[in-house]
């Protein structure tokens, strides 16, 4: 059976090269050819495909936001971000969203055939120097987090995940079953505990910090 594939790609010199690459393997096919990020997830939704290769860049939606948006609809066809470069944040949602394939655009052409067949078969494409960059990171804030939860009390550290979540004393009190008032004395222990002083600080840093 072809490896079932949808192309999207901002440019249109680069997505004709695609075409051509993909189209002229035995075993795949090219079902859709999209320059937009409404168009890819229209096809997308339509074609099923195994595999759908994204351009980081494309308009409208990019390749983060359409994968996210395969997420959260529970689609079945499997991603590879295709880039020019990619920075640590995008890396670091990238991984979080779980994507199976990143490729950049100055690779070898055969190694996006081949990591085309490696995702089909159910394994991950993951270019090395972005992932490597991304498991430092996220090492560094699991420490920073850690140094975080060793500050704070279990209690507070409630209070800290309803501040960052955007919740105001009120509604922080009700979720644990507290007074505003008890939400207050935490709060500035807290505070105190960070050496900060006011809830956007406490957000800004818990999030900094990997936390919430």
């Amino acid at each position: 059976m072809n490896i079932g594939v949808v192309v999207a790609d901002a440019r249109p010199i680069v997505l004709e090269g695609l075409n051509a690459l993909v189209s002229s393997q035995p075993d795949m096919r090219v079902v859709a050819r999209c320059e937009r990020g409404s168009e890819a997830l229209k096809a997308i939704r339509e074609h099923r495909p195994d595999i759908a290769i994204l351009d980081l860049a494309l308009p409208e939606e990019n390749g983060l936001a359409l994968l996210r948006a395969l997420r959260e609809q529970a689609l079945p066809t499997r991603c590879v971000l295709f880039a020019d470069a990619l920075n640590d944040e995008q890396a670091v949602e990238a991984t979080r969203l779980q994507v199976e394939g990143i490729v950049l655009k100055d690779m070898p052409t055969r190694l996006l055939l081949q990591c085309i067949r490696k995702v089909h078969d159910g394994g991950r494409w993951l270019e090395t120097q972005s992932m490597t960059r991304v498991v430092d990171r996220l090492q560094r804030q699991e420490a920073q987090r850690s140094d975080l939860l060793g500050r704070l009390s279990p209690r507070e550290l409630d209070v800290t995940r309803h501040v960052v979540a955007g919740l105001n004393n009120k509604d922080i009190a009700e979720e644990l079953s507290l007074s505003v008032g008890t939400i207050k004395i935490h709060l500035h222990n807290i505070y105190e505990k960070l050496g900060i002083r006011s809830r956007l600080q406490l957000a800004a840093y818990a999030r900094e910090k990997g936390f919430g």
